[in-house]
């Protein structure tokens, strides 16, 4: 029972965060004041759950808050640019380039995290993501108009997320906290709150208030993408703990095909039906790719990036060349303001 409520509670937060935010975003158009209002939220969820008891959360501490400042700056990015993104674009397209994540994180975990290249079969998986991204690419109405310029803050939004995969790893192996999970929510959602604010400020989003709309089914949703933000920061990593990292990666694939599905019924804001066959390919093929192991795991290799060594400590579970073989696309949680330094 305790699985079947993990796995239903991470895919209800998992497939609706996008949408939901894609939603609250079209009735307020200023990301960044959507974004600190999230983050504010978490932060009083997580404070208000501690005095009572019912969570156990790391006090800030300045070694630790130190150690965090790069990665923060780094969620801050891509929370923000992945707003302007949803601002801009549809959902499928959101998840089409987040998907395509693998092909930058292959070479930079080869080239720094001391793993070896991708098998015969990821590579495959790889290619067929990069054939449904090119696909959907030649498909998209935006991309016709605009040419690549149509995704520049997907790009970044993607640059960020490629950059936490690799440095959230390192930076949880210098950190230990008694509770990783809300520790690290409220870690990052606190000192995320003032650099968010000042993203707002920066955009003008201050002048842009009249643009808000009255209606209180934009409040509905604003409400909704706040609850969401702070149930899949324990969904995801509750689900995680409960299923094998093959299960997780799968499911993660369900949560965006019910994310796309959702999208379609709700709203005439989705991509062609040629676009989604491309986004379907991206997914499946998605679904098949497996991290390589690290190149300690074979004796018979040296070992040649320093902080690979053989037992990490990825977040506080020691490295298995099991665990390690799960695939990193579907492992960031990047849709709301959540702290998952490894995911």
């Amino acid at each position: 029972i305790e699985v079947a409520i993990a796995v239903v509670a991470y895919m209800g937060c998992s497939s609706s965060a996008l949408v939901t935010n894609k939603l609250t975003i079209h009735h307020f158009p200023l990301p960044g004041g959507v974004f600190c209002l999230q983050i504010m939220f978490t932060v009083a969820v997580v404070h208000v759950g501690r005095r009572l008891g019912l969570i156990e959360a790391d006090p800030l501490e300045w070694e630790n808050v130190k150690r965090f400042a790069l990665y923060v700056a780094s969620f801050v990015l891509c929370l923000y640019s992945s707003g302007r993104a949803l601002a801009v674009s549809n959902v499928e397209t959101v998840i089409v380039w987040r998907s395509a994540s693998p092909l930058a994180v292959c070479v930079l975990d080869w080239l720094f995290m001391g793993h070896e290249l991708p098998s015969l079969r990821s590579t495959m998986a790889l290619l067929g993501v990069l054939l449904g991204a090119i696909g959907y690419v030649l498909e998209d109405s935006e991309f016709k108009a605009k040419g690549i310029s149509a995704y520049g803050w997907i790009l970044l939004n993607v640059a960020m997320i490629v950059f936490e995969m690799l440095w959230g790893k390192r930076m949880m192996n210098t950190i230990k906290f008694t509770s990783p999970v809300w520790g690290s929510v409220l870690y990052v959602n606190a000192l995320s709150l003032f650099p968010m604010a000042l993203f707002a400020v920066a955009a003008g989003e201050a002048g842009d208030l009249h643009k808000v709309g009255g209606a209180p089914q934009a409040y509905q949703w604003l409400a909704l993408s706040c609850v969401i933000g702070v149930g899949i920061s324990w969904a995801g990593w509750n689900c995680r703990s409960k299923i094998s990292a093959t299960s997780f990666t799968l499911l993660g694939v369900v949560c965006k095909f019910l994310s796309v599905l959702l999208n379609v019924a709700i709203w005439d804001k989705h991509a062609t039906p040629r676009g989604l066959a491309m986004l379907a390919l991206c997914l499946v093929c998605s679904s098949l790719y497996k991290q390589a192991p690290k190149k300690s795991d074979h004796p018979e290799l040296p070992l040649t990036c320093p902080g690979a060594a053989k037992g990490e400590i990825v977040g506080s579970v020691e490295a298995s060349p099991q665990e390690d073989e799960t695939s990193e696309v579907n492992e960031v949680n990047e849709e709301a303001p959540l702290a998952s330094a490894a995911s």
